[in-house]
């Protein structure tokens, strides 16, 4: 009597449930759901191989899921400043030799997330402060006009965590928050423009450009109040409460505007 392991979906569901996690930036939660994951997927795959009772009802090879369960949990620990084992899963991705026969699907997975691996391991050494690499960084930036905020914000970042040297790219932190990239962010990827603004924001007031630092977190704000992005607007409120000495009167009177529209 043969044993049938069955995936109606499990795995698309377990993605959705991580995507969520991620975007309220609930690393804990993301860790433990992408753990679930990486091991469903794994024995998903494992009973693949040694099974043709295995029924797999997914959207995509399960090379995929394995995949974006490492990529999660990269993440997470990147964002809980535990760079020794995000390396550590990043080179999981990075290396697939252990795949048997894979088809054309899966190879086009492993050819994804291999080359992502490769970016993630610099972007690693950027945010422990290694700055050997980033040139090579900023060239990607620019050959990949989609990458711009999340890269300019991984810089910023870096330089906020352990003082990577980013001084000499002011010019590219002021162009990505001007009047002309705003009105140019579509509408779905304003969320991530907003992560970048703020920390951007944060990089003025190291750099003592309270000024500026107070007009982009007003602009965060008043984004966020359109967009019901709650969370965030508590942590503008906060920081614009402990820059309040440095701001100008038609900075208060638009702060107190925009609380009143909230």
């Amino acid at each position: 009597m043969s044993s049938k392991l069955h995936y109606h979906g499990e795995l698309d569901s377990a993605i959705k449930l991580l995507r969520i996690a991620y975007g309220f930036e609930n690393w804990l939660e993301v860790l433990r759901l992408s753990e679930d994951l990486y091991e469903d997927a794994l024995q998903a795959y494992n009973m693949q191989m040694i099974s043709l009772d295995a029924i797999l009802h997914t959207k995509r090879s399960i090379i995929y899921y394995v995949g974006y369960a490492l990529l999660m949990q990269g993440i997470a620990y990147q964002k809980l400043s535990e760079f020794d084992k995000s390396r550590e899963r990043v080179l999981k991705y990075a290396d697939w030799g252990w795949v048997v026969n894979p088809d054309e699907e899966t190879k086009t997975e492993i050819e994804f997330y291999a080359n992502t691996s490769k970016l993630n391991l610099i972007v690693l050494e950027l945010l422990q402060g290694n700055g050997d690499r980033i040139e090579e960084y900023i060239s990607f930036i620019q050959a990949n006009v989609e990458e711009t905020t999340a890269g300019l914000l991984t810089l910023l970042e870096a330089n906020r965590i352990n003082g990577l040297q980013v001084h000499g790219y002011h010019h590219m932190f002021d162009e990505h928050a001007s009047e002309r990239t705003r009105q140019s962010i579509k509408s779905e990827d304003m969320p991530s423009y907003l992560k970048y603004i703020y920390e951007y924001t944060l990089y003025k007031i190291r750099t003592s450009d309270q000024e500026t630092a107070i007009n982009n977190l007003l602009y965060c704000l008043a984004i966020a109040s359109k967009i019901s992005y709650d969370k965030s607007s508590i942590k503008y409120v906060t920081l614009f409460e402990q820059l309040r000495d440095y701001a100008t009167v038609s900075q208060v009177e638009k702060y107190k505007s925009i609380l009143e529209g909230i």
